[in-house]
C-alpha cells in the first residue's frame, strides 16, 4: 500500500524550487542574470585596479615632476 499524501509531501521541495518565480522570472533565469551582473562587476574592478589606477598614478607622478621642475626654475630666477 502506497501512502499518497506522504509521497506528495516528499516531492514538494523539488517542485517548489523549480516553480519559484520572482517578478515573473523563473529561478534559473535569476541565476543567469545575477551571474552576468557578477561577471561585469569583476571585469570592471579588474580594469580599475590593474589598468586605470596605475595609469592615473603614473600620470599624477609625472605631473608632480613637472611642477617641481617649474618651482626649481622659478627659484633660480
Amino acid at each position: 500500500m502506497i501512502d499518497y499524501p506522504m509521497e506528495t509531501v516528499k516531492s514538494m521541495p523539488p517542485i517548489a524550487i523549480s516553480a519559484i518565480t520572482l517578478l515573473g522570472i523563473p529561478l534559473n533565469e535569476w541565476v543567469f542574470i545575477l551571474t552576468i551582473i557578477y561577471t561585469v562587476l569583476q571585469i570592471t574592478f579588474f580594469i580599475r585596479d590593474k589598468m586605470l589606477k596605475p595609469w592615473l598614478n603614473r600620470r599624477a607622478n609625472a605631473q608632480k615632476g613637472k611642477n617641481q621642475q617649474c618651482v626649481q626654475i622659478s627659484n633660480k630666477n
